[in-house]
């Protein structure tokens, strides 16, 4: 089914699968599903996409600026879901580069793909929300929360779907008009309070910000390192 250029499906492997054969039809923005057999996130991690638990969406963004830019994509993607999430009443936190949280749980994660070339190109953006708690819980494995934990808000997936189409191309537009800088602002009022301690693998610093394309800065005793990619845990 199709509805306002979103198809629905009940079940698929992976949307941005889906959605990634669609890319050449305009007349589709994004791809969603109640399940998904084969979700994936970041670094092919598995996503747990339980039926009629959450909402699983790529969408298919069609960018009119470089890909030069495209770096700031994650963080923007973060931001929306984190806007959707603050209009519920759902307070939540970033964790770099784009999942969001409640606490130490993870409440959505996003995987952005691009496709094309540097001139011309396309983002499919996938954002797994946990929208209802699934019945008897998450596995011990799997550290995450749901919005119906914390919102009395009615939640309609099909309304949440269209609702972060409309806030994702209103982003990408601002972020082809006026840059990263709203993106990265944005992005450091929800993400960790500076001077925060965080760890990379065996380094370990203290949060100084992002750079203007979105790259993590991390202050250690000998000085800025400056990291555009993997995993960063923050130090309770």
């Amino acid at each position: 089914m199709v509805k306002d250029g979103i198809v629905w499906l009940e079940s698929c492997a992976s949307t941005n699968d889906e959605a990634g054969s669609l890319v050449k039809d305009t007349s589709v923005v994004a791809v969603a599903a109640t399940a998904q057999t084969q979700g994936r996130g970041r670094a092919g991690r598995a996503w747990h996409s339980p039926p009629g638990a959450g909402l699983y969406l790529s969408w298919i963004g069609r960018p009119r600026f470089p890909q030069s830019l495209g770096s700031v994509v994650p963080l923007m993607a973060a931001v929306t879901v984190a806007e959707l999430c603050e209009r519920l009443g759902v307070k939540v936190q970033l964790k770099w580069p784009n999942d969001v949280l409640i606490g130490n749980r993870k409440l959505a994660g996003v995987l952005c793909e691009a496709r094309g070339t540097p001139r011309e190109w396309t983002v499919i953006i996938g954002i797994g929300l946990n929208i209802f708690r699934p019945e008897g819980g998450y596995p011990d494995a799997v550290p995450a929360v749901a919005l119906d934990e914390y919102t009395r808000e009615e939640l309609d997936p099909k309304d949440l779907a269209e609702e972060l189409v409309s806030r994702l191309d209103a982003r990408l537009t601002e972020l082809g008009r006026d840059g990263g800088a709203p993106v990265i602002g944005a992005w450091e009022r929800r993400g960790y309070p500076r001077g925060s301690t965080l760890q990379r693998g065996d380094l370990r610093g203290t949060f100084a910000g992002l750079t203007d394309e979105g790259a993590l800065r991390l202050a250690t005793e000998t000085g800025i390192h400056t990291i555009h990619a993997g995993d960063v845990d923050i130090i309770e």
